[in-house]
């Protein structure tokens, strides 16, 4: 039947088709049935669809191709010859490897003849399928040495290790060689000799299996991958790049390590994950909060250094918007480092890229997964305060230095006073989960991705919360064989409840334009409050620092400032709402083969809601009396606030790949690109005093209503292009140009130029490291340039705009409007201009690689707020460009793969340092100086020449022990007294002032690093998370207050290790309480700052898989329960609740300040997969 079936499509296109439909018509005859004339027509359309496939069959059959390898492996000619034919290539793994380098040189010849050539030393069979694929099998002669068995036919599935069918799997029988190939769903059919039979199973990027068929008639299978650190794809912005032929500094996080990590923001799953990246959490672990994310150090000091966010193709203009992707629907982020991968980003480029790739659909039967995980948290670390007993002992010896008579009971019956630990007052064991369900699957032509996802964590401090819910829906369609189509959307809704956390005080505004109100900080408040006072006074409303313990002599005992921190966790109330959507779509028409267009179109709709409430039962600064008796009405404060943004991207690229012979690729990208934003803002608030009721908790309860209403757009205009070019897969260029135009800028300045050049050497390829390439199969040298931009200022800074404004002129409120800013029309883009070179090596077929990193990055001109003389009258700065910021780092990483039969095992690890340093601020030689918190000024100051984030401070030399000491040491305040600290006196003028002042501590690090590590064995996995920082600091502002001060709970650091005058000989490291009556932290010093370098487990995930066997019994492809921890255990000297605090948020010029932030949480969560 096969011998005539060839003789019947042989010949040219014409008389094949007659010889074809005349059988046909003769078949047709000779059916007992009549068939109607639709059915004939049926038959006659199929006949012609299916000769004219077998004719572009025969034309790709007889194509000629043009080939000229010296020593290559099978593999790459097998890849030179794909690119030419668009043929894909199956050879039995074994066979392979009996073959040598290739060496041939060949023009316009058959397929067929080249691949008789490259198999020239072996008996071989080639087979070329309809599915545009050829099977290369070695010709076995059977010697029956003993009688044969009855064949067997054997069916069965080939799955990867996720459960998804594989097409395209070559199956072999070693006895008879017969081979077949796996169908779309991954089944396959195959006649094996008998039950003495193997099967061979073969796959590119799988390791080759082989399983006995004994009597088995259906068998199963799942191939492991076997990865090639080179042969992996990344995303490189507009495009995809082989990491072999990457000429750039690129790092790629996978899915594997941020799924399973228990987060509420993607960015959270990064920390530790990629070298030249800082993830900081500053405010540990508060729900939905986004962590600070840094690409190789700190971009300007007058806007923010965020990267640009890409989402499936779409740049995000608000980087807040990216804390909204599910972490479940991430398939991969891509990190563009240096300026030459990220200038086809231009203008927002100049911090670096995240592109984020999410889940899309794979031809195959659809497959469903449901996963869910539930869990707990608790605050990593609890503060070590004074217990009762503690502080009745410590406080009676404070009072007496600074002769306050303390409350008499501390004497007569100190056991009625309350022991109240307010760290578990106000903390809580909180629950989290998380459930997802997606559907996967399509067919060659259409694919799809449908999930959805509910994710809920409760704060360890009261309070607290973070609901989110999200949808993605993914299409890819070939309309034809030169159309495709592309459909992303993905909405989402978040409900965030928060509380008061940083600082002394926190503001207490539902938005940026309303008055805000103070409260006090609950955290800062429970670490200081005594734990004689109770949680509740006797009448049941909730007791005060101020209020019970009293001297009437002396005052009051315990200061006012001390509120309940339950009262204002249960009573205040703050919730923001955010709705988010985005969508993406493509059409990409390819007219001739390597020339592609491509058109997309995206929107992104944000709605946000915010709402505050202080009722007038909350004890703060503002109603120091109010209480649940005593309400305070005129204190009650009320704001909301609502924004609306949309922002839409239209963009058009055309790309070309060419391969120019067997040794030169060429691809090109053209693109133009056009994004516009429209904001607008609403907010209302009662003013202070004029609330008259409690029946309403919004605004409507003033009698004078305050509101604020703002547009804002903005627009970037691009034009780009990108070329890549290699010979022979050895010497690679490429280099890109972006002009980008930004109605942010003055209109003299709006367009500029962001170019890059790159170009890599791989030295491996050459042919005197052939000897070394298995040891060392590769080894790349590369080097790069490359300007980017930043734009991350406000819309219609350049220009003077003009605002309405309310005032009181007389005794009536009166109308008009003022000039609000002052124009400079030459406002243009900040420049970032990097270098980086580069070097990349693996061993041993790359199960060892290792890749090293040096750069150099300077801004230029950055936009910044300059100081006014008050002659001008209306504004005080100005937006400008002025000075000079630069940063030099390393970057190392490396990464193991151990396959050791059943075990697998991968380690990534990666460290990277960073210095930024201040090189020009436009004339002055430093900035005015700024407090790292209330009460500690000029600790921060940019000084030109020096590293940004310096903290300066008075050292601590000593203690006054006796009068002698306060002869010999200059004194820092009037009338020092023994038991003060002595601090140095830098410059020996005898004074000590700010002058005094010197570098205490760097709120930078010095370098970071991280590991990861996935293990496998049989059906059970670990993987593991580890994050690193090391040489920076963090001022403790926490301890303001504690030390030396009677009314408040201290530390038994502190307690233990003060200045008695009883002994003073003893050797101790903090003054004695009150000394001199004025606290001993008044003015920061080095022993308020803390070395907060840390090594923290960041993640630990143990899992295991039912097996194949029981996994059959019930209909499923895979089912995996899994335990993981998360922040499991903290390495560091920092005593407080979290070393990567940041009370200041992600600000670069105050860096790494403490008072009461939130914890940081440890998290334990057990969790299913399931799919089917």
């Amino acid at each position: 039947m096969y011998e005539n079936f060839t003789e019947l499509t042989s010949g040219n296109s014409v008389s094949c088709a007659l010889r074809f439909l005349s059988v046909l018509l003769h078949l047709n005859r000779q059916r007992k049935t009549e068939k109607t004339k639709w059915a004939l027509r049926m038959k006659l359309t199929f006949a012609f669809l299916l000769v004219t496939f077998l004719q572009v069959n025969a034309a790709s059959y007889a194509q000629r191709v043009s080939l000229n390898v010296k020593h290559k492996p099978i593999k790459e000619v097998f890849s030179l010859l794909t690119k030419q034919t668009g043929y894909n290539f199956i050879c039995d793994a074994g066979l392979v490897k009996t073959l040598g380098p290739v060496t041939l040189n060949v023009r316009k010849v058959s397929l067929k003849d080249v691949l008789n050539q490259c198999f020239s030393e072996k008996t071989v069979e080639i087979l070329f399928n309809d599915d545009q694929t050829v099977v290369i099998r070695e010709k076995n002669i059977p010697i029956q040495e003993k009688p044969p068995t009855a064949p067997i036919q054997v069916t069965g599935k080939v799955s990867d290790e996720k459960g998804l069918p594989l097409p395209g799997v070559s199956i072999r029988t070693k006895n008879t060689a017969n081979t077949v190939v796996t169908d779309i769903n991954g089944n396959y059919k195959i006649l094996a000799g008998g039950k003495d039979d193997t099967l061979v199973f073969s796959y590119i990027g799988f390791s080759t299996y082989e399983v006995p068929v004994n009597e088995a008639g259906i068998i199963n299978v799942t191939l492991k991958e076997q990865k090639n650190a080179l042969e992996e794809v990344l995303v490189i912005g507009y495009g995809e790049q082989s990491k072999k032929k990457l000429s750039t500094s690129i790092s790629r996080v996978e899915s594997k390590f941020i799924g399973v990590q228990p987060v509420s923001t993607p960015g959270e799953a990064l920390a530790g994950l990629a070298s030249g990246v800082q993830v900081q959490s500053g405010r540990g672990g508060y729900p939905g909060e986004a962590p600070t994310i840094r690409i190789r150090g700190i971009g300007s000091l007058g806007t923010d250094s965020d990267p640009l966010y890409v989402v499936d193709g779409y740049p995000l203009q608000e980087s807040t918007q990216f804390s909204l992707i599910n972490p479940a629907d991430i398939e991969s982020i891509d990190l563009l480092k240096d300026a030459a991968s990220a200038a086809i980003y231009g203008s927002r480029a100049a911090n670096g890229v995240v592109i984020v790739t999410t889940k899309r659909g794979k031809a195959g039967k659809t497959i469903f997964n449901v996963s869910a995980y539930t869990g707990i948290q608790n605050i990593a670390k609890k503060v070590d305060l004074l217990n009762r007993d503690q502080y009745i002992d410590y406080a009676k010896y404070a009072t007496r230095m600074r002769g306050i008579t303390y409350p008499v009971v501390f004497d007569t019956d100190p056991q009625s006073l309350p022991d109240v630990d307010w760290q578990d007052v106000i903390f809580q064991q909180a629950p989290i989960a998380d459930f997802q369900i997606s559907a996967r699957g399509g067919s060659e032509k259409v694919k799809y991705s449908v999930s959805g996802g509910y994710f809920k964590q409760d704060g360890t401090m009261l309070g607290t919360k973070y609901n989110r819910y999200n949808l993605r829906f993914n299409l890819d369609a070939d309309l034809s064989p030169k159309l495709k189509l592309g459909i992303s959307m993905s909405p989402s809704y978040s409900q965030q409840f928060r509380q008061p956390a940083g600082g002394q005080f926190s503001e207490a505004s539902a938005s940026e334009t309303t008055g805000a109100r103070a409260l006090p900080s609950p955290i800062h408040s429970a670490v200081l409050m005594p734990p004689v006072v109770p949680v509740y006074a006797a009448d049941g409303d909730y007791a005060q620092g101020y209020r019970g313990l009293k001297n009437a002599a002396n005052g009051v005992f315990f200061q006012a400032a001390l509120y309940n921190p339950l009262g204002v966790l249960e009573l205040y109330k703050n919730r923001l709402r955010e709705y988010r959507i985005l969508g993406n779509n493509f059409l990409e028409y390819e007219p001739v083969k390597d020339l592609k267009f491509k058109t997309s179109i995206g929107a992104t709709l944000n709605m946000n809601d915010q709402y505050a409430y202080i009722p007038a039962t909350l004890a703060n600064g503002s109603a120091p009396a109010a209480s649940l008796s005593t309400p305070v009405i005129t204190q009650i404060y009320a704001a909301e606030a609502q924004s609306t943004t949309l922002d839409w991207l239209w963009e058009n690229t055309i790309s070309y790949h060419k391969l120019l012979g067997a040794d030169h690729n060429l691809s090109a990208l053209l693109l133009y690109s056009l994004q516009k934003y429209n904001a607008k803002s609403t907010s209302v608030n009662g003013r202070s005093g004029t609330y008259t009721t409690t029946l309403l908790e919004n605004p409507l309860a003033s009698s004078e209503i305050l509101g604020s209403l703002a547009y804002s757009q903005n627009s970037f205009l691009s034009f780009g292009g990108r070329i890549n070019y290699d010979y022979k897969g050895k010497y690679i260029f490429s280099g890109a140009l972006r002009q980008d135009g930004s109605s942010r800028f003055g209109p003299n300045n709006r367009f500029a130029l962001f170019p890059s050049l790159s170009g890599a050497w791989r030295i491996s390829q050459e042919s005197f490291m052939q000897p070394l390439k298995n040891v060392l199969n590769e080894l790349k040298l590369r080097a790069s340039y490359g300007e980017t931009g930043n734009a991350n200022i406000g819309d219609f800074t350049w220009s003077n705009n003009i605002i309405d404004r309310n005032y009181v002129f007389g005794s009536q409120k009166a109308y008009g409007s003022a000039q609000s800013g002052f124009a400079n029309y030459n406002l243009t883009w900040e420049k970032n201009r990097q270098t980086d070179f580069g070097l990349e090596a693996g061993f041993m077929n790359d199960k060892y690689s290792i890749s090293i990193d040096y750069y150099s990055r300077h801004t230029e001109g950055m936009l910044f707020q300059k100081d006014l003389p008050s002659i001008i009258g209306y504004a005080t700065t100005f937006r400008t460009n002025l000075g000079r910021l630069s940063n030099r780092g390393f970057e190392i990483s490396g990464k193991a793969n151990f396959n050791l039969g059943e075990v697998k095992w991968t380690v990534d690890a990666n460290v990277s340092a960073n210095r930024t340093r201040v090189d020009d601020l436009g004339g002055p030689g430093s900035l005015p100086a700024q407090s790292a918190i209330f009460g500690w000024d000029n600790v921060f100051q940019v000084k030109v020449g020096d590293p940004l984030g310096l903290m300066r401070g008075y050292q601590v030399q000593g203690i006054f022990k006796n009068t002698q000491d306060l002869g010999k040491y200059p004194q820092w305040v009037t009338g020092n007294k023994v038991g003060d600290w002595i601090i140095k006196d830098q410059n020996n003028d005898g004074v000590i002032n700010e002058a005094d002042m010197a570098v205490v501590g760097h709120g930078f690090p010095d370098f970071v690093y991280g590991l990861s590590s996935s293990f496998q064995y049989k059906n059970f996995d670990v993987s593991l998370i580890v994050q690193g920082v090391q040489g920076v600091n963090v001022i403790n502002g926490n301890i303001r207050h504690q030390f030396g001060v009677h009314n408040v709970n201290t530390s038994p650091t502190y307690y233990n290790n003060m200045f008695d005058s009883q002994d003073p000989d003893r050797d101790v490291e903090y003054p004695a309480p009150l000394a001199s009556g004025v606290t001993p932290l008044n003015n920061l010093t080095n022993k308020a700052v803390s070395d907060a370098s840390f090594l923290r487990i960041r993640n630990l995930t143990l899992g295991y898989r039912l097996p194949q066997s029981l996994l059959k019994s019930i209909n499923m492809q895979t089912v995996r329960f899994y335990v993981t921890g998360q922040n499991l255990l903290t390495f560091t000297k920092y005593n407080w609740y979290n070393p990567e605090t940041s009370v200041t948020g992600d600000s670069v010029t105050r860096p790494g300040v403490d008072q009461g932030t939130y914890p940081a949480n440890r998290v334990f969560i057990f969790g299913i997969n399931v799919g089917f």
